[in-house]
């Protein structure tokens, strides 16, 4: 195996890519953007940006001219490249590596982080200039003036700027409510001497000098959020965010086709049982598919995550058993931040959850400008969860959770949030009944059972039912049944079959005996189900049980179904109970 092309999970430099591993070509984007002189592009973290970094940074170099064919021959744009390749100094930076502490310690950290790339920059172009006088320069801005000025005067190319995750760190200040130390970083501070200027925003000015005056050729940023970027206002106001733009929208991440073509590779380059594809593809979609970042765009995976699983594919050589990276997920704090208090992040994540209802959103908001403090409004809630990959375009105007990985971390900030006591004994009864289910004769009743009474009825308010619906039940039951049971079941909720979305669907995984479990929910308020008599009936409503039994036709028509499917209606009476039908 140890020959084999690798998955490119963690690996980020472009050369080692395209030297030892599968992947998916996206140089064609490189035209598009040479449309734009300063992009910044922005996606949520953890979604394939750092590459673009890379692959950028290898296709302008000045000195990789010979290494052309090497690095980009494979390549849509090896085959047909732009009159810019290899025309420029490349001076990359990565703020994540910028640690946060007092601000003196954030302008030290930013200092040294500038300083080792301005050494790497020299010694990597020693060749063409002595660049000595740059590293003896005493701060950030002065290092990158100097290196202008030497550059000019050597009548070199001009400087390709990359900056990766430009807000890391600022992003850090901002979630953690230390408001002061981010005006003073993005020279907001009114205490500040009026005479030193910030040496963020100093820094930003030198690049934008150089685009002046032609010594920078172009800049490419990237981040998360566009906050920082406005806040530095004049120290850098020609940077264009082209994150909408429609011939960008696939720069990172996958499409469709992508993946089904990437798929067709791996298990080519590892000699993958082609049986277990089907399931491969409804757990890439079911966990990282569903992000529209425009409203009537195709809908993209998340590049980073994909490779993750396969990465766990071609270990296991099986479906994997983790199905969620616990990377991706973003700390409650933002949530908590952004909703202004606790009870206001409780109140949301109530509407997501225990409802399944989204944001109104509108397109045209998104591209107005906004710093901090716009970004803490009320109204741009939902914007900012956008940016930060919670939520994505269902429709025009709204607003909504992607994926079973985001509705799960969401499932996550419910029990966080609501302060919920006993979790540990919850989730340990509840594993109970999952181990009976999985390697015993155990049943999927007995599991639901464990649920309702160790999660729901002992956990929920009695308020909270009268404002709930059916997608409490299936996002919740299916987290508790991902927790436990990921390594024998791959699980969706609102399965898409021809007949419409059933509510919840487990499927073994290659080589398990196990039948398939779809359940439909029926969810009654108290009042509701005292007057129709609904708690203990003999037998749910037909239309209900026609709707299940439909799902469970066109699944067995699947070409490549081969399980028997157990079927059931799941009656929720309120908080006073449930009934359970197991369908013939």
């Amino acid at each position: 195996m140890e020959n084999k092309r690798k998955i490119p999970y963690g690996v980020i430099n472009w050369a080692k890519i395209v030297r030892e591993c599968l992947f998916v070509d996206n140089t064609a984007y490189i035209r598009s953007l040479e449309n734009v002189a300063t992009p910044v592009f922005l996606r949520p973290k953890r979604f394939g940006k750092s590459v673009v970094c890379s692959m950028l940074a290898h296709y302008y170099d000045v000195n990789l001219k010979d290494r052309f064919d090497e690095l980009f021959g494979r390549t849509d744009i090896g085959r047909n490249p732009t009159p810019l390749r290899n025309s420029f100094l490349v001076l990359p930076f990565d703020f994540s590596t910028v640690q946060v502490g007092t601000l003196a310690q954030i302008e030290r950290n930013f200092c040294e982080h500038v300083r080792g790339r301005v050494e790497r920059f020299a010694a990597q172009y020693a060749s063409l200039a002595d660049w000595s006088k740059a590293l003896e320069q005493d701060g950030p801005a002065a290092m990158i003036d100097k290196v202008r000025d030497i550059l000019n005067n050597a009548h070199l190319p001009p400087l390709y700027v990359i900056i990766d995750e430009y807000d890391n760190f600022t992003n850090e200040l901002v979630v953690s409510g230390r408001d002061a130390e981010y005006n003073a970083v993005c020279g907001h501070d009114a205490k500040a001497d009026a005479a030193r200027e910030s040496f963020f925003k100093s820094f930003f000015k030198s690049f934008k000098a150089g685009l002046a005056d032609g010594t920078v050729g172009r800049t490419y940023f990237t981040g998360v959020l566009p906050i920082t970027l406005d806040d530095l206002s004049s120290g850098f106001n020609v940077g264009t965010v082209v994150s909408f733009d429609r011939d960008l929208l696939g720069l990172v991440g996958f499409t469709k086709s992508q993946v089904k073509r990437y798929l067709d590779d791996v298990f080519a380059e590892y000699g993958l049982d082609p049986a277990i594809k089907p399931a491969v593809l409804a757990d890439l979609k079911a966990f990282y598919d569903g992000y529209h970042f425009l409203p009537d765009a195709e809908p993209l995976y998340n590049s980073t995550i994909c490779n993750w699983y396969l990465r766990g594919l071609v270990k296991e050589r099986t479906l994997p058993t983790d199905v969620i990276d616990a990377n991706v997920r973003t700390d409650v704090g933002w949530f908590r931040r952004l909703a202004g208090s606790p009870a206001n992040a409780l109140a949301k994540v109530r509407q997501y959850i225990e409802r399944g209802e989204g944001e109104t959103a509108f397109r045209s908001s998104l591209s107005s400008k906004f710093g901090r403090a716009k970004f803490f409004t009320e109204d741009f809630f939902p914007y900012a969860l956008y940016y930060l990959g919670l939520l994505t375009f269902e429709d025009a105007m709204t607003l909504n959770i992607p994926n079973l990985t985001i509705r799960n971390m969401f499932v996550d900030y419910y029990d966080e949030l609501s302060e919920f006591t006993n979790v540990d004994e919850a989730r340990r009864c509840f594993g109970h009944a999952a181990k009976d289910l999985a390697m015993k004769d155990g049943t999927w009743k007995a599991l639901f059972d464990a649920y309702w009474q160790h999660y729901v009825k002992a956990r929920i308010p009695a308020q909270a039912f009268d404002k709930m619906n059916e997608n409490f039940f299936r996002t919740t039951f299916t987290s508790r049944c991902l927790d436990a049971l990921a390594a024998y079941y791959s699980f969706e909720t609102e399965y898409n079959s021809p007949e419409g979305r059933c509510d919840f669907l487990a499927v073994p995984k290659a080589g398990s005996p196990k039948p398939a479990m779809l359940v439909e929910f029926k969810y009654f308020t108290n009042e509701a189900a005292e007057k129709g008599k609904v708690l203990g009936r003999d037998a749910p409503d037909k239309e209900t049980v026609d709707q299940a039994l439909a799902y469970r036709t066109a699944l067995a028509r699947r070409p490549d179904w081969d399980h028997p499917i157990l079927t059931a209606v799941v009656e929720v009476c309120g908080n006073a109970g449930y009934n359970w039908f197991d369908l013939p």
